[in-house]
């Protein structure tokens, strides 16, 4: 017998459901007759080079699925009506190919009326063979909890299980999940809603489109975050629902700025959507009032509401309301993987009436079986557990990423103050176009995302991109951003963008070793957070960072000719570094190769 396939033993699927796939469509094809005698099971499974218990088991499948018959003592045959029990449909090619003259609709016409625009992923299908994937949203395998999701999986295949959710429940969700929300996921946020206030749907994203099929139109009008989220925007626009963008400060959407005509405010506030900064709770209280002074709705999409790491989580928006004029969106699939798409909304019990019945038009319900996994991973707590490894893993990503933006790049990038969440929002040099710098940073192995498509509005800033740290381990963060780090300083050497050279005069000698040892240094990290570096004459030096000393360390300096050398025991991955030094008034240069490379205020002081 010739060779009609090859198993791939690294494939997902096993190679005794490969055996079977590839001889259905074997004697399907004809390439088995009907009637005819297959290969023993010895032999097939030496050409293939695989065990003969897997063409045993194949074997043994498709008899039983009535493509082979077994003759005692004689063999293994292909059924002789195998074309009766299992049809196919026989065209030859000119039955089927249209005519090359014959006159196609034209849906080109047809679909330019449809006003509906999605943007394609800001990285490439194979983002995985990157080296450093600093990207969001992408599914880390690590972090999954495989063991305790195959164990809620087996349980929801129970015969009892099954009578809970193959049945056709309606409009209505799998009560089990519902109540694990509402007892466990939501109080947690400061929200204590009724089983008729919660529906489940196929992530976040089928939460905001029934919203904006059911509420937006023509006259009404969206004030959003800019930049913000480009599928709300995309929702509105197809809802041909005015927009009107409202900056983000450092403490969140700029709540005076929303104007007094507005129907809906869209707004991020756990983990602004992208910048992740997070809205204060004096703002989520001043957006709370403006909703019931100017009578609007408040959209509130929790995106990544207990990725915290500095400080504990504020109560969510929904938590203030007692109108029930916030309507509150979230998902699991953020937490979990995002193919899973399950995601939750919470609103008064009259919209949620209204938007079970547009989403029995979409999709009915989300699968049962899916809602019932997911509600056995809640109620075994599994969903904790997962919670607590996946923050303690993103903390540690996230805290590796400062620390190699604030050491590798100090002087070429801004980012913004947040307190957790997945990315890290920065703002490049001037002159920098992240499209094409995006561009040339894949070419050496790294994945950045820009971010002009997150802006709606006619100012669209060229030198923002983010960093994102879901998708790439810790042990690559450090190195992945000292690349980075070159393919900036080469890029700015080509633009003719070159660092400043250093103000003032330089120290050396014993003038230079005087100032060492009677200074104290203070100024900002690249994240904004205050720091503080006292020198003292032995050699010694102490640093402190935050706004309340909450990092502290000790090193060491020296000087080698003209050039002040120190070496931090935590801070900087204690590496050696030396530097010429520059003042100018009250300020402090740090310079490499005639280029300033991060500066400060100063302070001397008598030991």
């Amino acid at each position: 017998m010739q060779h009609l396939f090859v198993l791939d033993s690294s494939g997902s699927t096993n190679l005794q459901q490969q055996l079977v796939q590839k001889l259905i469509q074997s004697i399907l094809n004809g390439h088995f007759a009907c009637g005819s005698r297959m290969p023993s099971s010895r032999k097939l499974a030496e050409q293939l080079g695989v065990a003969r218990n897997t063409v045993v088991h194949a074997y043994q499948t498709l008899i039983d699925e009535g493509y082979l018959n077994s003759r005692e003592r004689s063999g293994i045959y292909v059924a002789e009506d195998i074309f009766n029990t299992h049809p196919t449909f026989d065209a030859s090619p000119n039955e089927v190919l249209p005519d090359e003259n014959c006159k196609r609709y034209d849906w080109d016409q047809v679909l330019s009326k449809v006003g509906v625009t999605t943007s394609p992923p800001s990285y490439p299908q194979n983002w995985q063979k990157y080296p450093y994937p600093f990207i969001d949203g992408q599914f880390d395998p690590s972090l999954f909890p495989v063991a305790q999701w195959r164990e809620c999986s087996k349980l929801s295949l129970n015969v009892d299980e099954i009578k809970n959710w193959a049945s056709d429940s309606g409009q209505q969700d799998d009560y089990l999940l519902t109540e694990e929300i509402r007892t466990k996921v939501l109080p947690r946020r400061g929200i204590f809603a009724e089983p008729e206030e919660i529906m489940v749907t196929i992530g976040s994203q089928q939460s905001l489109y029934i919203v904006s099929r059911l509420l937006m139109h023509s006259q009404t009008l969206l004030a959003m975050e800019e930049p913000g989220y480009e599928g709300m925007r995309q929702l509105a626009n197809h809802a041909f629902s005015p927009i009107h963008y409202v900056d983000v400060e450092e403490d969140g959407l700029d709540v005076e700025a929303i104007p007094e005509h507005t129907g809906f405010v869209y707004t991020t506030p756990s983990h602004q959507m992208p910048t992740a900064v997070t809205m204060s709770m004096e703002k989520r209280k001043a957006l709370y009032k403006k909703a019931q002074d100017n009578d609007f709705v408040v959209i509130e999409d929790d995106y990544e509401c207990e990725s915290n790491f500095i400080h504990q989580p504020h109560p969510a928006v929904k938590s203030l309301d007692t109108e029930g004029r916030v309507i509150y969106v979230s998902s699991f699939s953020k937490v979990l993987a995002p193919g899973l798409r399950l995601g939750f909304m919470v609103a008064s019990k009259e919209l949620i009436y209204k938007a079970r019945q547009l989403r029995a038009l979409i999709s009915r319900h989300p699968p049962a079986n899916n809602q019932r996994v997911m509600g056995l991973f809640l109620s075994l707590g599994y969903y904790d557990l997962t919670m607590k490894k996946l923050n303690e893993e993103l903390a540690e990503r996230w805290h590796e990423l400062r620390e190699a933006l604030n050491h590798y790049l100090a002087t070429s990038v801004v980012t913004t103050r947040t307190v957790g969440g997945s990315t890290c929002w920065i703002k490049g040099p001037d002159q920098l176009n992240s499209q094409r710098f995006a561009a040339e940073a894949a070419k050496h192995g790294i994945l950045i995302e820009p971010v002009n498509r997150f802006y709606g509005g006619k100012n669209k800033p060229l030198q923002y991109f983010r960093l994102g740290v879901t998708s790439i381990p810790t042990p690559k963060i450090r190195e992945g951003v000292e690349l980075l780090s070159k393919v900036i300083k080469e890029w700015q050497q080509e633009e003719d963008a070159l660092f400043a050279k250093p103000p003032g005069r330089q120290l050396k000698g014993d003038k230079l070793r005087e100032f060492a040892s009677h200074c104290e240094y203070i100024g900002r990290t690249v994240f904004g957070d205050p720091y503080r570096i006292r020198l003292c004459d032995d050699g010694s030096m102490e640093g402190f960072e935050g706004y309340h000393d909450e990092k502290h360390d000790h090193g060491k300096w020296w000087l080698e000719g003209d050039i002040w050398y120190r070496q931090w025991n935590q801070w900087s991955y204690g590496e050696t570094l030396g530097f010429n030094i520059y003042i100018q008034k009250n300020q402090i240069f740090w310079a490499r190769d005639g280029r300033v490379v991060d500066s400060a205020f100063f302070v001397l002081h008598e030991e």
